[in-house]
């Protein structure tokens, strides 16, 4: 609201009991008061309740802005940014084509940037969790094999997103070639786990913190079973497994060494 301030003048002749004019006394106006920003409003909410009232493209145009800015203001969103809404995403482009074309290509650029020589693993992330939304792990897989062939090094970087796919379509030895020490690779997933499982002890929402966590302590520990197994490496693979059952004992990890 802008507020008119008004100029106070004292003229001469205004003032019955003076003989001489006086010079016009300017008031300087009030220091305007600092107004405290509104906090924003939830960009994921707020594309939710468009979708629900069937404003599809207004939806589609949020969802960009999520993607493309969300981070900008809001850095704690980096995970609903390749999740929820991606998911959410994914989900507007069966009822509204037009948001998947527009998903494939934000995808499609990152991928030809990447492939042009940008070496961004928040690029490469990206990419990889739309094609996971998209249901398209084998655009991954060629995008790390092209990248394996024009930037080794870049690759290096990037297994660690890429080795999920990788084993997913059996791609085992090009997944050994990146993995590296595998007692070293077991040992941080270790780390991570116990980190989790204290952080989880701590929470309100403990049982369902533990579930998440035991969930992807067996992930990690299955993909690097399966990539020694796989590629003949027997021994490690029964080592590994030896631990990991010490740490966490279940059937996925039982199960992942052929027998």
């Amino acid at each position: 609201m802008k507020i008119t301030y008004v100029i106070l003048i004292c003229s001469a002749t205004l003032l019955c009991s003076c003989s001489e004019k006086k010079p016009a006394a300017v008031v300087a106006p009030p220091e305007a008061p600092k107004v405290a920003r509104a906090p924003l409003a939830d960009p994921f909410q707020e594309a939710t309740e468009l979708i629900r009232e069937e404003r599809y493209e207004e939806a589609l145009q949020k969802h960009i802005w999520i993607h493309d800015h969300v981070l900008e203001e809001r850095p704690s969103y980096a995970g609903v940014r390749l999740s929820f809404a991606l998911a959410q995403w994914a989900d507007l482009g069966r009822k509204y084509p037009k948001a998947l074309v527009a998903l494939k290509e934000i995808r499609d650029k990152k991928t030809a940037r990447l492939l042009a020589g940008e070496n961004n693993a928040s690029l490469f992330q990206d990419v990889k969790a739309i094609n996971g939304y998209l249901g398209d792990t084998r655009a991954t897989v060629d995008l790390f094999k092209q990248i394996d062939s024009l930037q080794p090094a870049f690759a290096t970087t990037v297994y660690g997103q890429a080795e999920g796919p990788l084993v997913d379509l059996e791609e085992f030895i090009l997944a050994r070639k990146y993995m590296g020490d595998p007692e070293i690779r077991f040992a941080k997933a270790k780390s991570n786990y116990d980190r989790g499982i204290d952080f989880a002890a701590k929470r309100a929402s403990g049982e369902s913190s533990r579930r998440a966590f035991e969930s992807i302590f067996t992930d990690n520990v299955v993909q690097i079973l399966l990539v020694l197994d796989r590629t003949g490496d027997k021994v490690s693979a029964r080592n590994i497994q030896t631990e990991a059952l010490a740490v966490l004992d279940n059937s996925k990890i039982r199960g992942a060494i052929a027998n």
